[in-house]
Order: C-alpha cells, then structure tokens, then sequence
C-alpha cells in the first residue's frame, strides 16, 4: 500500500513538472549545439543550432553538412569562417573541390539567420539536388550573411523550390575563374524564388565561356536550363554582371521572372576604367537567353546587353525621386514569414 502511494505521488510529480516545463518530455530532444573548431565534416541528423564561433579546419568536404530531411540549422548571430580568401583568392578549393561551408542535399530544411558565413574554400552555402516536385517551399535560406567565399555565396544546383530571402552576399567569387558563380548562383534550377536581398561586389574579371570569352561572374546568375524562378526586390550593384543569364551544357536559362529590382552599378566604374581592353567588362542586366524567353517587370536598371529589344531597363527619368524598392506588393503580397 505505501508503495503504492509513492507510485501515485512520484506520477503525479512527473506530470506537473511536464505540464509546468521544468523536465523535458519524453521524445522531445533539444537542439544541437555546435561552435568552436571543426576539423573534420559534422553531419547533422536533428536541428541544431551555433552557440558560438565556428572555426571550419577541415581539409576535405563541407564544414557542416545536413544528414537529412527536416532539419534546421540556425546560425543563432554567430559567424562561420573558412580558411581561404584572405587575400582574395588565396587558399582557394582546386578542381571545384567538395568544400562548402553549409551543404545540404536534402528537401525540407532550413538554414536560418541572423549569422555569417564566410572565408569558404567553395560556396558559402550550397544545395545541390534538392528536387521536390511539389510547389512547396522545401528548401528555405534567409536572413544570413554570405561573404567572401572563393565560388557562390549561395549556390542552387538541380534545386526545385526552393527560397532565397533576406540574406546578403557580398564579395564573393574572386576564384571562381571560368565558372558562373557570383552572390547566388541558380544553375539547372526550377521554380526557386530570390527575394528581398542585397548582392554587393561579387565577382572577378576572369574571363569565361561560353559564352565567352567574357567575364561571366554575377550578383545574381540564372544559368544552364534554369526555368520558372522568381528574382524578386532584390538591391544588385556593385558586381561584375548585376544579373546574368548564362547558357550551360547548350541550354539557356528560359520562363524565368525578374520583377522590382534595382540592379545599377554593375560593374564598379574603376572595373571598367581600370580594364580598357574588356569590353564591356559587364553589365547592369547580361542576358544570353533568346529574346523573349524571360520576363522582366518594372526593374530599375541602367546597362544591358541581350537580345532583347527594347531593353528592359526602363527611362530612368520617371524613377525622380525614387521608390521605395522594398515596399511589399511582391509575388505573394508581401508576407515576411
């Protein structure tokens, strides 16, 4: 009988420190904490989060790498530094070597700011064959910071639906020689949104191709047989191509939408200057894609070299005055979830 009772007491305890939060519950797992030094790939399986500085001293493979689907990755206001593009281009991944900073090959997860990632010895952050079919968002990056990495701050690759929203990408690509690479980099990529974000001086003036040869580096890069994506009130300037659109593996980038953006700047006017020989070393707007086979909406934009005809950039005297580029009205009415 007296067991009894403690049985029922000790219950009773367990349920009132559940329903109070003072004990986990049972199944419930909290996240995983990761800073300090990385010597060799961490993979995670469950969502996990920074609670310090990263350090990324791997010699092979990606800092941290996702091990599945259904996981978040917060960076938590921390900053994740690689050990490459100090100076620009030193240290830099050879042959496109696997060694991203944040690399995910998985639907359905979440790399989440605020944070930094930067220093790279390929792109900052990369997913790579994540291939929903279903009109859901499943790959979501937002609200980070993604600078001087050797190849793309952020790069999509065979990437379906996915998002892009509220991060900075600034001074990457100083290594990414012949290759399309710059703030984010969408290649063979369908039906992705890029939104709200800011790309500033990305890219190099190697020459690439093809086409080419030119240089092909870019603050936002739709390239190969990238279709149905959305480019939308992003700020662009400052990098070598504002925005380009690139052919790979002969197919170029085609039904893609690129609305309210303001891309002038590109490039730097001591790029031009300083490199007579290149001309034009690049543009607000370089589109390589048949004329027609995309969509441009009310962007802001100087410079653009294409087929398209009237250019897209519009008459910049109406824009006396100037709008306010991040005031909503975008594809989905402004929502900022």
């Amino acid at each position: 009988m007296r067991h009894s009772r403690w049985l029922v007491l000790t219950l009773l305890a367990l349920v009132t420190a559940l329903v109070l939060g003072t004990v986990p519950a049972l199944g419930v797992h909290e996240e995983r904490e990761i800073h300090g030094d990385i010597t060799s790939t961490v993979t995670i399986d469950e969502n996990s989060k920074l609670t310090g500085d990263v350090e990324c001293l791997q010699s092979t493979g990606p800092c941290i790498r996702f091990g599945g689907p259904g996981i978040r990755l917060d960076l938590n206001g921390f900053t994740m530094t690689g050990p490459a593009n100090h100076p620009p281009g030193a240290n830099c991944a050879t042959d496109f070597a696997d060694q991203d900073g944040i690399q995910s090959t998985f639907d359905d997860v979440v790399i989440q700011g605020p944070g930094l990632v930067q220093g790279m010895r390929r792109h900052g952050i990369a997913l790579i064959g994540t291939s929903a079919a279903d009109p859901v968002e499943r790959a979501v990056v937002k609200k980070l910071v993604s600078h001087q990495n050797c190849f793309s701050g952020i790069f999509l690759g065979f990437v379906n639906n996915s998002l892009v929203d509220g991060v900075v990408s600034a001074r990457n690509s100083a290594a990414s020689a012949g290759r399309p690479c710059g703030g984010v980099c969408v290649t063979n990529s369908n039906n992705n949104r890029v939104r709200r974000s800011e790309f500033l001086g990305n890219g190099s003036i190697a020459l690439g191709g093809p086409p080419g040869p030119v240089p092909n580096d870019f603050g936002v890069g739709l390239v190969g047989s990238s279709s149905g994506n959305i480019i939308e009130e992003n700020g662009i300037g400052g990098n070598i191509n504002g925005l380009a659109l690139f052919p790979l593996g002969g197919a170029t980038p085609t039904g893609n939408l690129i609305r309210k953006n303001v891309i002038v700047g590109n490039p730097p006017i001591e790029v031009s200057a300083d490199n007579p020989g290149i001309n034009p070393v690049g543009a607000d707007i370089r589109d390589f894609s048949e004329a027609g086979s995309n969509t441009f909406e009310d962007n802001l934009c100087i410079t653009y070299t294409g087929a398209t005809d009237p250019p897209p950039c519009p008459n910049l005297t109406r824009f006396a005055g100037h709008r306010n580029n991040h005031g909503g009205g975008g594809g989905d009415g402004g929502d900022d979830d």
